[in-house]
């Protein structure tokens, strides 16, 4: 018997971020028009931590027109997941708990070659909603 239902991470968590970061930010796949300031956000993979819970790897790709301001904007990110269940009433209405994330690195985008991008890696762990 199922009794929760799984989240769809990426676009709770561009929610999280766009409610604490100063740009745009999206779920997965970055829209074709992405410019400088703007955050993706993807999934990896995950798995099961609970049977009401999840964890999720996942990455937040932040672009930028220059290394610095990339890296810049790796770390406000980076900053933000960090403080995500620790910030009281998710946005999303999830419940976020677990996260952490990783210092950000270069990560050109072959897509998007006048673009600067770094990318912070995180996991993430979140309560599935429950089934009334």
């Amino acid at each position: 018997m199922q009794i929760v239902t799984p989240i769809d991470v990426e676009r709770a968590l561009a929610a999280e971020l766009a409610a604490r970061l100063s740009v745009p930010v999206h779920a997965a796949p970055a829209p074709d028009d992405v410019s400088a300031g703007t955050v993706v956000v993807q999934t990896l993979g995950g798995s099961q931590q609970t049977v009401v819970s999840d964890v999720y790897d996942v990455v937040a790709y932040c672009y930028a027109d220059s290394y610095g301001a990339a890296v810049a904007l790796g770390i406000e990110t980076c900053g933000a997941i960090r403080a995500i269940h620790a910030s009281g009433p998710a946005v999303a209405g999830i419940e976020w708990t677990t996260t952490s994330a990783s210092a950000p690195y270069d990560d050109p985008d072959p897509d998007r070659v006048t673009l600067r991008r770094a990318t912070v890696r995180a996991t993430v762990a979140a309560r599935g909603i429950p089934i009334e």
